[in-house]
């Protein structure tokens, strides 16, 4: 009988323990797909990425809504927050130079006219 409680109780442990286990799952794999992501986009050319700049920049807002409503969630997000916070900058530093790409053309273009 002491034998089925134990087994019982570490049963309805595991099961808890899964339930959060598969939160942090989701979150690690929706944060691994949003690191990737940005490591992708950032490997292209600033030509390229400025010709489709407009692709990327709204797929970049859907990984992002996603990642923030699944890291939302959780309770402890520290382990996230790093490899997040990361991968946002080098975003961030990428699209900073398409920026800037984008305004030499447009000052290319203007001085042609």
């Amino acid at each position: 009988m002491k034998n089925a409680i134990l087994l019982f109780g570490f049963l309805f442990l595991f099961t808890f323990t899964s339930c959060k286990s598969e939160q942090e799952k989701k979150a690690e794999l929706v944060t691994n797909r949003y690191v990737r992501f940005i490591d992708s986009v950032t490997q292209k050319t600033t030509a390229d990425a400025a010709a489709n700049w407009s692709t990327i920049e709204k797929y970049f807002e859907k990984q992002s809504t996603e990642l923030n409503s699944t890291i939302d969630d959780l309770e402890d997000t520290a382990d996230f927050d790093a490899k997040i916070d990361s991968a946002t900058a080098k975003y961030e530093a990428f699209r900073h130079s398409i920026w800037q790409h984008k305004g030499i053309l447009k000052g290319a273009n203007l001085s042609e006219k």
